[in-house]
């Protein structure tokens, strides 16, 4: 029960982003938009640049808010961007035995 309610709320919080990519990215996987690849993949990459401008503004804010460094945040950011993924590729791996 717990976990059917936590899928909502990750599903309520996720919804409007979804929604967004979905109607601004053409899904160049289906026929009608095969010819489509390169707006696929220039679109995705405005999106990445986009989220990565928001979230290091935000990192910024979040350090200033607090009164640390641009650096140290920076840093910070960083590591944990680079730890992140292979946690969970180590994860996924462990899972398969």
């Amino acid at each position: 029960p717990a976990d059917g309610k936590m899928n909502k709320i990750k599903w309520l919080l996720t919804w409007p982003l979804i929604f967004v990519l979905f109607t601004t990215i053409p899904n160049c996987s289906k026929p009608r938009w095969e010819k489509c690849f390169m707006l696929t993949f220039i679109l995705s990459t405005l999106w990445i640049a986009l989220f990565s401008y928001f979230m290091v503004w935000m990192v910024t804010v979040i350090g200033y808010t607090l009164g640390i460094p641009d650096v140290i945040m920076g840093i910070t950011f960083l590591a944990a961007g680079t730890s992140v993924p292979d946690c969970m590729a180590s994860l996924i791996v462990a899972r398969q035995g």
